[in-house]
């Protein structure tokens, strides 16, 4: 298992659009804001696991891995269609940053809770991002290339897999424990798995938003999109 934990944090205006695509100018929530991104800075501690493991065959819509292990559903088996490998990994900003928006929440300061909230969901995306790219110049180096990434609780993947990624890994490792529901302590803290061969696979270059089923009303889509033509 291989750990991760430089990755950059730097909140840039399509962040900002994001979280306030309206009112921004108002120089009350813009000073609370600037706040919550030095919360963010002060209390993140970013941190991945990850690991390869081969496979052994595609099984009624299950993936199996070598050892026996099963994991997926219908829609990983058709992005990974191809692989030689599973690639599982667990992404976390660390339990200070909870701590830090449950202090918010606890002395009222609802309106800092919530934009330090909504900053710490854009940051594990982004460590999810890094920790891709990162691997995926691993895998160039060696002829090999990688799937679409997909996570537990998107489309059709049950929230329930969590518990075979901590089969498969050892995020305490990185501070990460799966708690009653199948969620992961710290709450900013998300897994995901892809595919990897020299061959070509069956989702390449797609990022998550795709395979969401609130894409076409997540606001955070909606500010990446090109505005559509009047």
């Amino acid at each position: 298992m291989k750990l991760e934990t430089d990755f950059e944090l730097a909140v840039d205006d399509a962040a900002i659009a994001g979280i306030l695509p309206a009112g921004v100018e108002r120089p009350g929530l813009r000073h609370r804001l600037e706040s919550a991104i030095e919360d963010l800075e002060a209390f993140v501690a970013p941190a991945a696991c990850y690991e390869a493991h081969p496979i052994e065959r595609i099984l009624h819509e299950r993936v199996e891995l070598a050892g026996g292990t099963r994991i997926g559903c219908g829609l990983l088996t058709s992005v990974i269609a191809g692989a030689e490998e599973l690639y599982v990994a667990v992404c976390t900003l660390g339990a200070a940053l909870d701590q830090r928006i449950r202090a918010h929440r606890d002395g009222g300061r609802y309106v800092e809770m919530l934009l330090l909230d909504e900053l710490g969901s854009w940051a594990i995306d982004h460590v999810r991002t890094q920790l891709y790219e990162r691997v995926e110049a691993e895998l160039a180096d060696r002829g090999y290339r990688p799937s679409s990434a997909l996570s537990p609780g998107e489309a059709a993947w049950p929230l329930r897999e969590q518990r075979i990624f901590f089969e498969l890994l050892d995020p305490s490792q990185i501070g990460v424990t799966l708690e009653t529901g199948d969620l992961m302590r710290p709450l900013k803290s998300l897994s995901l798995a892809f595919g990897a061969g020299t061959g070509e696979l069956g989702s390449e270059g797609v990022d998550r938003c795709h395979y969401c089923s609130i894409r076409d009303r997540c606001r955070y889509a909606l500010a990446a999109s090109p505005a559509a033509p009047a």
